[in-house]
């Protein structure tokens, strides 16, 4: 509930800049949004995700964490790039997107060497 009080207070404060000083409102509303969006992150996602991690503690051990890490960055990559798009840089957005959607491919790079390993034995078996 306090979050949601604080995004109003937020929203005001750029209805405000919007008026009182409508040539930096770009600069201002990119300052607030990613400071809120980290604020968010700290105070409501990660808390919330070790909560998540320790429910499937009973997982095999990297598979929880990956995954729970990869769909967190996913979500925020793809805030980040909305509101870069939005300001009008579009090819930049989708290039940020798709260099976050690497490096998620690159986090799950050595579970999914150890898995094709084990599936090629049993094939060959």
């Amino acid at each position: 509930m306090f979050i949601l009080i604080q995004t109003i207070v937020v929203f005001l404060i750029l209805l405000l800049i919007a008026f009182a000083v409508p040539k930096l409102q770009p600069l201002l509303y990119t300052s607030l949004f990613l400071f809120f969006l980290f604020y968010v992150l700290s105070t409501i996602v990660f808390p919330f995700g070790k909560k998540i991690a320790n429910i499937f503690e009973a997982l095999p051990d990297p598979f929880a964490k990956l995954l729970i890490g990869s769909a967190i960055l996913f979500y925020v990559s793809e805030l980040i790039a909305k509101h870069i798009e939005e300001a009008g840089y579009g090819s930049l957005a989708v290039l940020m997107h798709f260099a976050v959607k690497i490096a998620i491919l690159t986090l799950w790079i050595t579970q999914t060497t150890k898995l094709i390993e084990i599936l090629s034995t049993l094939i060959t078996k």
